[in-house]
């Protein structure tokens, strides 16, 4: 019976194509941080991935604060000269960069 009924109104129904609204320019933010150069892009949606570069030729640690407790504070190892990306899921948008230094 519902079937019967659902089946009806769905012939009968006039479909309607209601055009999608322009997506807003997402902001693509970029800076750097003694030897990182770094960019990442609003408008994630449940993740925001961010790239970096370490412009120096030894290795050094980048650290990203992100916007959400879960996420904290990530540090990661980069050797001179490699480039690389990382995400969270947790955040919207990080908070900060920094060069710790030397490996």
């Amino acid at each position: 019976m519902i079937h019967a009924l659902l089946t009806a109104a769905l012939t009968g129904a006039t479909l309607l194509a209601t055009p999608a609204a322009p997506a807003a320019a997402d902001t693509v933010h970029r800076g750097t941080t003694g030897c990182f150069s770094w960019s990442w892009q609003d408008g994630g949606t449940l993740t925001t991935t961010v790239y970096y570069r370490n412009h120096c030729r030894t290795a050094h640690t980048f650290r990203i604060r992100w916007s959400s407790e879960a996420s904290g504070t990530e540090d990661i190892d980069v050797g001179g000269g490699d480039k690389g990306s990382t995400w969270s899921f947790y955040s919207l948008k990080p908070l900060g960069f920094a060069d710790l230094g030397r490996v």
